[in-house]
C-alpha cells in the first residue's frame, strides 16, 4: 500500500515534480558548463576514438541479437577513451570526475531534500510551500545532508561503475548475446536499490524531527529496519522499471525519467516514514490516511477512557 500511496501522492503533487525537473535542468546546465574545459581538452581524443569504431548506435536495438556485443564494444570504447584522456591530462580527468560524481550529486541531493521538505508540509497539513522558499529555509540542513549523502553514495557509485565494466568486458559471444544486458540491468537495479534502501528514512527523519543530520540517519535507519523487505521490494520494482525504460528508450529518455523517478522516490521516502511512525497524512486534497499503528494507539486510548 505504501507504494500505491506514493503514486497517489505523485499524482496530486505534479507541480513539485515540475519544480524538481526544472531544478535538475539547472543543475545539469551548471554541470555542462563546469565540464566545458574537459570537452574542449579531450574533444579530439573522443572524436578520433568514435571515428575508429562503428559502435555508435541506438539503444532501441536492445531486442536485437547483436545488442550484447554492441554493449560490450561500447564499454570498451568508453574505457579506451578514459585511458587516453588520463594519459593526456590526468589532472583534468580528476577534475571531471569530481564534477560528475561529487559536485553534481551534491547539488541534486539538495533538490531532493527540498522536495521532501515541501512534501512534509503538504502531507502534514496540506500546505503548499514554494521550491525556492523551502530551499532558502532549509539551506543550513540541506547543505550538510547533501554533503554527507553524496560522500556516502560515492562508494556505491564507484562499486557500480567497476562491476558494470567488469561484467561488460566478459569476452564470450554466448554470454554477450543472451546474458550481458540482463546481468547489467540486474546489477544496476540491485546496487541502486541497496543504496536507496539504506538512506530511505534519512531526509524525512531530519525534516520531521528537526534533528541533526547524524541523528536523522540513525532514526531513519530504524524506519528501514521496521519495513526492510517492503522497502527493498519497492526499490527493486522502481529501479527495474527505470533501467528497463532507459535500455529500451535510450539515454535521451533520462532527461525525463530521472527527475520523475527522483520525485517518486522522495514521495516514497516520506510515505514510508509517515507510515512507520504512525503519522496521519494527506495523499491528495480530499484523502487523509491513518496508518494502522496510530489507529491501534487511538483504540487503546478510547478503551482507557471507557474503563
Amino acid at each position: 500500500m505504501t507504494f500505491f500511496n506514493s503514486i497517489k501522492l505523485l499524482g496530486s503533487n505534479w507541480e513539485k515534480v515540475l519544480k524538481l525537473f526544472l531544478y535538475y535542468l539547472i543543475v545539469w546546465g551548471i554541470t555542462i558548463c563546469l565540464l566545458l574545459p574537459v570537452f574542449f581538452e579531450f574533444s579530439d581524443i573522443i572524436s578520433s576514438n568514435i571515428k575508429s569504431t562503428d559502435v555508435v548506435a541506438s539503444y532501441t536495438t536492445v531486442f536485437s541479437a547483436n545488442f550484447g556485443s554492441y554493449l560490450n564494444s561500447l564499454l570498451l570504447l568508453v574505457y579506451k577513451v578514459f585511458l587516453d584522456c588520463v594519459a593526456a591530462n590526468l589532472g583534468l580527468v580528476i577534475y571531471g570526475l569530481i564534477v560528475l560524481f561529487i559536485i553534481m550529486p551534491f547539488l541534486l541531493n539538495i533538490g531532493k531534500y527540498v522536495t521532501c521538505d515541501m512534501l512534509y508540509g503538504y502531507m502534514a497539513s496540506k500546505s503548499h510551500v514554494g521550491f525556492f522558499s523551502s530551499l532558502f529555509k532549509t539551506l543550513n540542513k540541506s547543505l550538510l545532508f547533501s554533503l554527507f549523502k553524496t560522500l556516502y553514495s560515492l562508494l556505491f557509485l564507484a562499486l557500480t561503475t567497476y562491476l558494470v565494466f567488469v561484467i561488460g568486458f566478459i569476452n564470450d559471444s554466448f554470454f554477450q548475446t543472451y546474458f550481458l544486458a540482463l546481468c547489467e540491468i540486474i546489477l544496476l537495479v540491485v546496487l541502486f536499490t541497496l543504496n536507496k534502501v539504506t538512506t530511505t528514512g534519512w531526509a524525512p527523519a531530519v525534516i520531521v524531527f528537526g534533528c541533526s543530520v547524524f541523528a536523522g540517519y540513525v532514526r531513519g535507519t530504524k524506519v528501514v529496519v521496521r519495513r526492510f523487505w517492503r522497502t527493498l521490494l519497492v526499490g527493486l520494482l522502481i529501479f527495474l522499471i527505470f533501467f528497463l525504460v532507459t535500455f529500451i528508450a535510450g539515454v535521451y529518455s533520462l532527461v525525463v525519467t530521472v527527475p520523475i523517478v527522483a520525485a517518486l522516490l522522495c514521495m516514497y521516502d516520506m510515505t514510508t516514514f509517515f507510515t512507520s511512525q504512525g503519522m496521519r497524512f494527506y495523499v491528495n486534497n480530499s484523502t487523509i490516511l491513518t496508518p494502522k499503528k496510530l489507529e491501534e494507539v487511538d483504540n487503546i486510548n478510547k478503551a482507557r477512557y471507557i474503563i
